[in-house]
């Protein structure tokens, strides 16, 4: 196995683990935000249980962009013990440390994926509570 090879995902690493830490902290605001809107809001209101559906999907993202990133690191870990195998002692261990590298890669991808389609579903609750309300504001349509 070339260092060509190895070195091919060592750049795309980190940049996946920059937007997943964008993701991280953005989920955070989100949630933050959210449950200062439930706090200030009067209990059992009409747009309670909607931030309560919103926070649950929330903190399911969370969990799945937390493994995401895990996962990529691990990933960039693999990735420079391949370099470092494949620099300074090329033999059985590279290619194994590289498959380690895909095989984490893809577990990190996979969360994103998911979570992504967690995101449209806590867009989906978001937009519906506004639906239902009446053009003027003033709370649920008849």
């Amino acid at each position: 196995m070339s260092l060509i090879a190895v070195g091919t995902l060592f750049p795309a690493i980190p940049l996946a683990i920059v937007a997943l830490n964008f993701r991280y902290t953005s989920l955070a605001g989100l949630m933050r935000q959210i449950t200062s809107q439930l706090e200030a809001s009067t209990p059992d209101g009409p747009g309670e249980a909607v931030l309560i559906d919103e926070l649950t999907v929330m903190k399911k993202r969370m969990t799945l962009v937390k493994y995401a990133l895990f996962l990529c690191g691990v990933a960039f870990i693999f990735n420079l013990a391949a370099l470092y195998l494949g620099y300074f002692s090329p033999g059985r261990l590279e290619p194994a440390m590289m498959a380690l590298t895909i095989l984490s890669m893809v577990g990190g991808i996979s969360c994103f994926c998911v979570e992504t389609v967690l995101s449209t579903k806590a867009l989906n609750l978001h937009i519906s509570g506004v639906l239902h309300r009446d053009p003027a504001g003033r709370g649920p349509r008849a």
